[in-house]
């Protein structure tokens, strides 16, 4: 396996080598695989003992597909106050009621969706392989728009009241018309040729637009216009091969507390200052899965299958919890004051955020859970590789 290429195509417009191609994060792929012939590989650890102080209790399980379909991508679903959506690899997007995981409609497309979905203000937007933005119908799945973007778009959409943005794999940021899909504005900049695959959501939040990009640069846009209000690298490459060299973002950024927090492959977890870009700290962590965060904490799952809570202020290493190193976590949800991580055997796990103290473990199914659970209230989304889609809450033990 090879991390992603791209190169001039043209028209200028930057476009990968070849969309058969697109292969598994370096990280999956030359780290923590557990394949024999990889000199590279990590041996998991063993499920790890430990008295569980929680019960889980699976609200409602669903059928969502065909999942990723032994692919790299991650579909994340999306979940509204009243609905999940969740997609497949082979077009195929669904819509569940949130309380019961009864479904309401499915939409069946010929898109090969790669990005992840958003939902909101009645609308479910996603991406394709083949470049094109789509918005849907939440009430029903009916398209309302679909619009030629530059390039693959392997991140998820974000959605505001008026706008749609798209992050592409060549380097652009394309605001779209909610309503409509029509072009509203455009940022462009350079990326490297070897990046990995997938990429960040945006972020929307009083009046700006915060993104980051390959070759771990992130920018602050204008909500409106789309002009840089500021620019910064919060990793620099080093070595001598490409592949030493590759610095991306493809974590999630977390704005919040006067802060932009993001993680870097083969880099560092840092924080921006939200106004104009200053950097605060950097910590040395490789990473590419998604943060989360809580009460001035920051909870990180790196590339070897270590989970961290780091101090949002000062960037101290609050604990690191290793008992779970190789076993290829996701990134991090947070439910009821616990830390949660899926691994590739399906297994959930909650730790206490103040300590990482393992407290509680379910299976969810015994495929990979390669998306990053997603809380809405006091429950947690997960969507299993084969496209099993359940609901879990948590219960004390007495």
């Amino acid at each position: 396996m090879q991390p992603l290429k791209a190169s001039q195509a043209s028209g200028g417009l930057r476009r990968s080598l070849t969309t058969r191609g697109l292969v598994a994060l370096v990280a999956g792929a030359l780290v923590l695989t557990g394949c024999s012939s990889n000199p590279n590989a990590i041996e998991p650890n063993d499920l790890p003992d430990f008295d569980s102080a929680y019960k889980v209790k699976r609200l409602w399980k669903a059928n969502a597909g065909d999942g990723m379909d032994e692919t790299s991508i991650k579909l994340s679903p999306a979940v509204t106050s009243q609905q999940v959506f969740a997609a497949d690899v082979h077009g195929q997007v669904y819509a569940f009621n949130r309380e019961d995981g009864d479904r309401q409609w499915r939409k069946k497309t010929e898109d090969r969706i790669s990005g992840g979905l958003f939902a909101g203000y009645g609308k479910v937007y996603y991406g394709t392989r083949e470049g094109e933005a789509v918005a849907l119908s939440a009430e029903d799945g009916s398209e309302l728009w679909r619009r030629q973007l530059s390039s693959e778009i392997l991140s998820a959409p974000t959605g505001t009241s008026s706008l749609a943005l798209y992050q592409t794999i060549d380097g652009r940021i394309q605001a779209l018309d909610g309503e409509t899909g029509e072009p509203r504005w455009e940022y462009e900049t350079a990326i490297p040729n070897l990046i990995l695959l997938g990429g960040t959501q945006p972020v929307v939040t009083a009046g700006r637009v915060y993104a980051a990009f390959s070759g771990g640069k992130v920018v602050c846009l204008d909500e409106q216009t789309g002009s840089p209000i500021w620019e910064r690298r919060v990793a620099e490459p080093t070595g001598r091969s490409e592949l030493d060299r590759l610095v991306d973002i493809n974590t999630s950024l977390i704005v919040e507390n006067g802060g932009v927090f993001t993680a870097t492959f083969q880099g560092k977890v840092a924080v921006l200052d939200w106004e104009n870009g200053r950097p605060y700290w950097a910590k040395d962590i490789s990473s590419h899965q998604r943060l989360s965060s809580d009460l001035g904490t920051l909870f990180v799952s790196d590339d070897q299958g270590l989970v961290r809570g780091v101090d949002q202020r000062s960037g101290t290493f609050l604990w690191q919890q290793d008992k779970l190193y190789g076993r290829r976590l996701t990134g991090t949800a947070v439910q009821d004051d616990l830390v949660v991580v899926g691994d590739y055997e399906g297994y959930l796990h909650w730790m206490d955020q103040s300590d990482g103290k393992l407290v509680a473990r379910y299976r969810h199914r015994g495929k990979p859970i390669v998306s990053a659970p997603i809380r809405h209230d006091d429950v947690i989304y997960v969507l299993g590789s084969e496209g099993r889609l359940a609901a879990y809450r948590l219960e004390a033990r007495d």
